[in-house]
C-alpha cells in the first residue's frame, strides 16, 4: 500500500473524507476524490469535482446517484458533445430506466440504431422514427409516425413527414390523409399542399388537385396555373410523385425518387450523380456504386457498405451529410457540395499546379482537422484523405467526404484492403500493412497536403510512389517554396515521418501546431517562373492594393459601413467590416478560439483596418417559436463556442437570440466589436436566458 493509500485509508476510518478527498486532488486523482465524497452523500462535490476535471460520465452517475436531475441534465448537454464518454454514461441511464437519456446519449455516440429503439421504447415516436430515416428505413419510420400520428392526431410536422414517406411508397390515399391536418398548420401549409396535389393527381383525382393547387398558389403566386405544369417545374415530371415512384419506366430516376439532373464525377469503382430530391425538395449527390464479381466485387460492395454505416452515423458540420443509403442500389445520398474540392482549387485554368494562399490553407485545416477529430473520437480512422475528399458547400464551408475506406478500429477489422486508397497520399504503414491504421496515418496524409496546398507540389512527386513513402526523406516545404521561410519546416517534417510514432497523435494536437502560424503576414512570392506553380493572391478586403480588391463583390451595404459581398475566388458569401485596432486585437481574440460553432475571421488587415468574416446563413435564433426542436440544438452549440472563447481568456458580452444564426447543420454565434469589458459568468447568465442551463463547473 502507497503512503497516499495508507494516509487515505486512515481518514476514511477516522471520518474525515474531506480531507482525503483533498488528498487526492492534489496527488492528481480527482475521480477518487469524488468517490470519497459520494460515500458519505456529499453529492454536490463528488458532481463538481468530476465535471470541472472532464470526468463527464462519472459526473453523471453522481447525479443519478443523488437523484439530481438539474445536475443530470447540465451533465448530459456536456456528454452530447463529448461522445467518446457517452458511450459510458447511456449504459447507466439505460439502467436506471431513463430511457430519453440513453438513447440522447447513443445517438451522440453516433450509434444510430441503438438510439432508435431506446426512443421507441421511451415513447418518443417522433425522434425514433428521425434516427431510422438517417439509417434509410423508410418503411419502419413511416410505421412509427403512424402511430405517433394516431397518438396526437394534431400534429402536423409528423403529418407532413408521414405524407413524404406515403408517397414515397405510391400510398396516395393514406398520404393525402396525413397531410390534410398539416395544410391547415401555420408553418406546414405550402409543403403539404405541394404534395396534395402530386397525391390527388396521381388518384385521378384532378378536380381535387386543381383545387389544392388553387390554395397553393396563395403561399406561391409564381406558380404555374395548371396541374401538370406545376407538377412539372415542381417535381420534373407531369406526372408528379406517379412518375417519381417509378410507375413511369423513366431510366434516369433512381430508387423511383431521385430524379438524376447530371453526372458529377466517376471513379474506379462507381459515378456521382447530382439529382434531385423532390420529396424534401433539396438538390442531393448520389454515390452509385458499382462492382463486377467474384471476389474484387464483393471486397467493393463491403467496403461501400461500410462507408454508408460510418457516414451515417457521424453527424458534424464539417463532415459531408448522408442522408440515406440504398443497398439494393446499391448507392448512397449525400448532400450536394457545390463548392467542389479542394483538387479544384489547385489546378490553375491552364491546367498547372496552384498554391493557395496561406490563409486560405488555415481556413482549410481548420475544417478538416475539425472533422478528423470528430471522426477520430469515434474510432473511425479515414485512410483515404486526399484534397478529391475535401469538399466546399456553396457558402464555402470545409468538409471531409467519401468514407468509402473508413475503417472502425473496434470492429477488429483485418488489414485486408489496406492497399485501398491513393497512393501519393499514402502513409508507410498502410503501403506495408505492418500495422493497423490510426489517427496518425490520417495525420500523415494530412501532412502531404499541407505542403501540396503550401507549396503547390507533392513531397513525393512519384512515378515510384511506394519506394519514395518507404525511404525517401521528404523535402523541407521552405526548399521548395522560399516565401514561407523555415517556420512550418519542422511541423510538416514530423507530420511525414515513417514511423507513425513520431507523428502527431491527434487532429487536435495538430491544429494547436498550426495555430500560431503566421498565416496572415506570410509575404507571398513575386511572379513565378514559368512552368513554376503559380500562387492565389492572399486574401485582403476590398480596398487594399493590388488584384485582390476586385476578389469581392458587394451585394448589401450596412448602415454601420459593413457590408455583405460575394468572394468571387471562394465562391462564398463573407462579411466586409471596418475595425479599429482595438477591434482588430479583439477580432484575433476570437480568431484563437475558432470553432464549428463561432463566427469564422478569415482575415484582418491591418493597413486599411477592415477584416473579412464569415457570412453565416440561417434564422435568427429569436425568431424560432419556443417549440421548436432547433432551440435546444442551438443553445447547445452556443454552450461550445462560449466554451471555447473562455479556454482563450475572451468573453463574449451580446449574447441574445439576434446574436445566434440557426443552419440547416449548426448555430453560429456572431462577433461583437464591443469592448470586452465582461466576464464569462455574464455569457453564462445570457446562455440562461436562452434555456442553456448555466455554466460548466
Amino acid at each position: 500500500m502507497s503512503e497516499l493509500d495508507e494516509r487515505v485509508a486512515g481518514l476514511k476510518r477516522a471520518g474525515r473524507h474531506a480531507e482525503a478527498a483533498d488528498l487526492c486532488l492534489a496527488a492528481g486523482d480527482p475521480a477518487r476524490a469524488a468517490e470519497l465524497y459520494a460515500a458519505v452523500w456529499r453529492w454536490d462535490e463528488a458532481i463538481s469535482i468530476t465535471e470541472q476535471h472532464g470526468l463527464l460520465d462519472h459526473a453523471y452517475r453522481h447525479a443519478l446517484a443523488a437523484n439530481d436531475r438539474d445536475a443530470a441534465g447540465r451533465v448530459l448537454i456536456q456528454l452530447e458533445e463529448n461522445p467518446d464518454q457517452a458511450v459510458r454514461a447511456a449504459l447507466l441511464a439505460e439502467a436506471k430506466g431513463m430511457l430519453l437519456d440513453a438513447a440522447r446519449l447513443r445517438e451522440a455516440a453516433g450509434e444510430t440504431a441503438a438510439a432508435a429503439e431506446l426512443y421507441e421504447r421511451g415513447g418518443e415516436l417522433r425522434d425514433a422514427a428521425r434516427c431510422f430515416l438517417t439509417l434509410g428505413e423508410q418503411r419502419k419510420a413511416g410505421m412509427l409516425l403512424e402511430r405517433r400520428l394516431r397518438e396526437d392526431p394534431d400534429d402536423a410536422a409528423t403529418g407532413l413527414e408521414l405524407g413524404r414517406i406515403l408517397a414515397q411508397f405510391g400510398r396516395w390515399d393514406h398520404a393525402v390523409r396525413a397531410l390534410q391536418r398539416a395544410a391547415q398548420s401555420e408553418g406546414h401549409e405550402a409543403a403539404a399542399l405541394r404534395l396534395l396535389v402530386a397525391c390527388f393527381a396521381a388518384m385521378g383525382m384532378d378536380e381535387a388537385a386543381g383545387s389544392r393547387l388553387d390554395a397553393l398558389r396563395v403561399f406561391e403566386p409564381d406558380l404555374p396555373l395548371t396541374v401538370p405544369d406545376m407538377l412539372a417545374e415542381v417535381y420534373g415530371d407531369a406526372r408528379g410523385v406517379a412518375g417519381l415512384v417509378g410507375q413511369a419506366d423513366s431510366e434516369r430516376l433512381l430508387a423511383g425518387r431521385y430524379r438524376v439532373i447530371r453526372p458529377l464525377g466517376a471513379g474506379a469503382t462507381g459515378r456521382v450523380l447530382l439529382a434531385h430530391d423532390a420529396f424534401h425538395e433539396r438538390d442531393v449527390a448520389v454515390k452509385v456504386l458499382h462492382v463486377g464479381g467474384g471476389a474484387a466485387g464483393r471486397d467493393a460492395f463491403v467496403r461501400f457498405g461500410r462507408e454508408a454505416r460510418v457516414a451515417a452515423g457521424i453527424s458534424h458540420p464539417n463532415v459531408v451529410q448522408v442522408f440515406e443509403f440504398n443497398p439494393d442500389g446499391p448507392f448512397l445520398v449525400m448532400e450536394h457540395m457545390a463548392g467542389g474540392t479542394l483538387a479544384d482549387r489547385l489546378v490553375g485554368p491552364d491546367e498547372r499546379p496552384l498554391a493557395l494562399a496561406p490563409l486560405e490553407v488555415w481556413a482549410m485545416a481548420k475544417g478538416v482537422l475539425a472533422a478528423l477529430e470528430a471522426v477520430h473520437r469515434r474510432g473511425v480512422v479515414h485512410r483515404d484523405l486526399k484534397p478529391a475528399n475535401v469538399f466546399y458547400d456553396a457558402a464555402g464551408n470545409v468538409k471531409l467526404g467519401d468514407f468509402g475506406v473508413a475503417h472502425l478500429t473496434d470492429l477488429g477489422a483485418t488489414l485486408t484492403g489496406a492497399m485501398v486508397g491513393t497512393l501519393a497520399y499514402m502513409a508507410p504503414e498502410q503501403i506495408t500493412g505492418s500495422r493497423r491504421p490510426d489517427a496518425s496515418t490520417d495525420l500523415y496524409a494530412m501532412g502531404i497536403i499541407l505542403f501540396r496546398c503550401l507549396t503547390g507540389r507533392l513531397p513525393f512527386e512519384g512515378p515510384d510512389f511506394v519506394a519514395q513513402h518507404l525511404e525517401a526523406t521528404p523535402p523541407a516545404p521552405s526548399e521548395v517554396a522560399p516565401h514561407l521561410g523555415t517556420t512550418f519546416d519542422p511541423l510538416i517534417a514530423r507530420l511525414l515521418a515513417k514511423e507513425p510514432d513520431e507523428r502527431l497523435d491527434s487532429a487536435t494536437a495538430l491544429l494547436d501546431a498550426l495555430r500560431p502560424m503566421p498565416w496572415s503576414t506570410l509575404e507571398l512570392p513575386a511572379a513565378t517562373a514559368s512552368g513554376a506553380p503559380s500562387v492565389r493572391p492572399a486574401s485582403l478586403p476590398p480596398g487594399a492594393e493590388g488584384e485582390a480588391s476586385s476578389r469581392f463583390t458587394v451585394l448589401k451595404t450596412h448602415l454601420d459601413g459593413s457590408a455583405i459581398a460575394q468572394d468571387e475566388l471562394l465562391e462564398r458569401e463573407v462579411e466586409l467590416v471596418r475595425v479599429t485596432a482595438a477591434q482588430a486585437t479583439r477580432l484575433r481574440g476570437f480568431a484563437r478560439a475558432d470553432g464549428p460553432y463561432l463566427q469564422a475571421v478569415y482575415a484582418i488587415d491591418d493597413q486599411t483596418g477592415e477584416a473579412i468574416l464569415e457570412s453565416p446563413s440561417g434564422v435568427l435564433l429569436s425568431n424560432l417559436p419556443d417549440g421548436d426542436p432547433r432551440r435546444a440544438a442551438a443553445v447547445r452549440d452556443v454552450r461550445a463556442a462560449l466554451k471555447r472563447l473562455h479556454s482563450e481568456g475572451v468573453s463574449h458580452g451580446g449574447v441574445d437570440g439576434a446574436s445566434v444564426v440557426v443552419g440547416p447543420s449548426r448555430a453560429c454565434l456572431r462577433l461583437t466589436l464591443d469592448p470586452d469589458t465582461h466576464q464569462p459568468e455574464q455569457d453564462w447568465a445570457a446562455l440562461d436566458r436562452l434555456g442553456g442551463r448555466g455554466a460548466p463547473r
